[in-house]
């Protein structure tokens, strides 16, 4: 299991921990570190957020497929909406979960991606209409980590040298990875980049 947050990490600890079907074999809160895990213990189930510190957990499925070809991935998201879940389906994931389902949700969906071949995913409802008018075109997670943590500080108002100084990098590197951010979300101003942190969420 791979996820940044340590409180989501021991909650999906006591929920497989309390549940006879399931071992845990790891809890890993980076990317890095679950690879490790997947090439010591070859899991047959992997739940793995989508955005994690050093990138995209979307990303990882390949590398999870290369070096365990029978590990079920589930991802697990925040948000609900459908493209999301059909680019997880599309690069290998057998399953796809929102942060919002109960104990018995993940359960469940779990057991169906285990008992069958057929790609499962449990969004609630209520999680797809909040995306579809909140996310409707942002699509943040194909961004790496430095670019999303570029974009949450100019969003917050700084400029690019206190981006800078806050990263511990030059100006240019900044600038460089703002217009990678522009280019990739296809914006302009810091006007759009704000709005698009804030639709995101990566704005507290």
């Amino acid at each position: 299991m791979c996820d940044d947050h340590g409180i989501i990490r021991s909650g999906i600890r006591r929920i497989l921990e309390g549940t006879p079907d399931f071992q845990l074999r790891a809890a890993a809160p980076t990317g890095k570190l679950l690879v490790e895990a997947i090439e010591q213990f070859r899991p047959e189930l992997a739940v793995v957020d989508i955005r994690l510190p050093d990138g995209s957990g979307l990303d990882l499925l390949e590398s999870i497929a290369a070096i365990s070809p029978s590990t079920n991935v589930v991802m697990l998201s925040m948000y609900g909406a459908r493209g999301y879940v059909e680019k997880a389906k599309t690069r290998g994931a057998r399953g796809y979960i929102t942060k919002e389902c109960l104990e018995e949700e993940l359960i469940e969906v779990l057991h169906a991606v285990m008992a069958d071949d057929k790609f499962v995913s449990y969004v609630r409802e209520e999680a797809i209409s909040r995306d579809v008018e909140c996310h409707p075109t942002v699509d943040v997670d194909i961004l790496s980590s430095r670019e999303l943590e570029v974009l949450k500080l100019i969003a917050a108002g700084l400029t690019n040298s206190e981006v800078a100084d806050e990263l511990r990098v030059s100006p240019r590197t900044v600038e460089s990875h703002r217009a990678s951010v522009q280019r990739k979300l296809l914006v302009r101003t810091r006007a759009e980049l704000t709005r698009v942190a804030r639709e995101a969420g990566l704005l507290d």
